[in-house]
């Protein structure tokens, strides 16, 4: 899996634009710079009141198709029910073991089941990259207020408002939210909202390092449980 930060990275040495749109073209060309297998394309069009979802697997290298899946919503709000089931049937066709998929399932609806919180949450982490996360934060704000129990948004928030001075408490409040709302989320994010919370608002740092460590291990090219443990470390061993 490439980061967004990887991606950038590769679309600057093909002398492009870091935000530049992943067309096909581009996304094969990124991911055989990179040294990838495979990449994902998607496409989603209306027929009527009916949403067509698709997602395809081609080969970095050749540009073979290696799996494609087609499914129909029969109305915008079951379009990302309708993604979630593509993408599981993608994963088996993948050669995905069952077991995997069984555990790191979750529906996407999950994370929300509105289209437009999803897409105030993902301008949200596009302008986190690009712009920092001060810039980022109306966005996560407008997702909330969009899904009131979007979760992972919340837990964004309770960050961006940890290193704003004088905004811990509010923080503090924003990550305990999502904590609450953890129970329908994906496990990368379960584990995101869960050692931030065992690290910011409970000070249990231990159980914060537990879950960090679990998260490096079950995503080992995640950066972000090396950063966090590389700065927990020091404060259990001074406890």
């Amino acid at each position: 899996m490439l980061s967004d930060q990887k991606v950038s990275e590769e679309l600057r040495l093909m002398g492009r634009p870091k935000e530049e749109r992943l067309t096909q073209d581009v996304a094969r060309e990124a991911c055989q710079r990179a040294g990838g297998k495979a990449f994902l394309m998607g496409f989603i069009s209306s027929l009527g009141t009916h949403y067509v979802i698709g997602l395809k697997a081609l080969n970095c290298n050749t540009g073979e198709v290696l799996g494609s899946e087609q499914v129909e919503a029969d109305s915008r709000e079951h379009v990302l029910k309708a993604l979630d089931e593509s993408a599981t049937k993608m994963r088996e066709k993948l050669g995905e073991s069952l077991a995997t998929i069984q555990k790191y399932d979750a529906p996407v609806e999950g994370t929300t089941p509105s289209l437009e919180a999803l897409k105030a949450y993902s301008l949200g982490m596009k302008t986190w990259h690009f712009k920092g996360e001060d810039a980022a934060l109306p966005f996560f704000q407008r997702a909330v207020e969009l899904d009131p129990k979007f979760a992972m948004s919340f837990a964004r928030m309770g960050n961006v408002y940890m290193h704003i001075p004088g905004e811990d408490a509010l923080g503090r409040e924003n990550l305990r939210r999502a904590y609450e709302l953890r129970g329908k989320v994906t496990e990368r994010e379960r584990l995101y909202i869960e050692a931030h919370y065992y690290d910011s608002v409970t000070g249990e740092l231990e159980k914060a390092v537990r879950v960090y460590e679990v998260w490096q291990q079950t995503y080992p090219r995640d950066i972000e449980p090396y950063q966090n443990l590389s700065g927990i470390y020091p404060r259990v061993q001074q406890e």
